[in-house]
């Protein structure tokens, strides 16, 4: 296996999009709208696959909801190791914005800087540094 890519979905995905690269930056690729696709006329103006290629190591892919109805978020918690206090805290606060905290970024008794929080779209993660 080389790596684990988490695939978001929601029922906003374009504001997703938006709202994750502007707190991880990196890179949009492969926006891939369902308008004019075969199979899809019944799905306008949804997106069908988007990735955000935030470095080497971190890629998280989104797509809205089709069919399958979804429970948004609270199957999957994403975790994330960060390399410096100022990165954790920054992505924390960011996060936390519009969301809610479930555990304040804070020391932790295995030697790191953890934090729980669900973002605006229902996604749980937790936030790892070890120093």
């Amino acid at each position: 296996m080389k790596k684990l890519i988490p695939y978001l979905t929601t029922d906003h995905c374009k504001e997703a999009v938006a709202y994750y690269h502007a707190i991880f930056g990196g890179e949009i690729q492969n926006f891939q709208m369902s308008d004019g696709i075969p199979g899809f006329e019944q799905y306008p103006n949804k997106v069908l696959h988007a990735e955000i290629v935030i470095n080497e190591n971190l890629t998280l892919y989104l797509n809205d909801i089709f069919q399958t109805p979804v429970t948004e978020g609270n199957s999957v918690i994403l975790g994330l190791e960060f390399d410096s206090e100022e990165e954790i805290t920054k992505i924390y606060k960011a996060l936390a914005e519009e969301g809610s905290i479930e555990m304040e970024l804070q020391e932790a008794f295995w030697g790191a800087v953890h934090a729980k929080v669900v973002d605006k779209f229902g996604f749980s993660w937790e936030l790892n540094w070890e120093k």
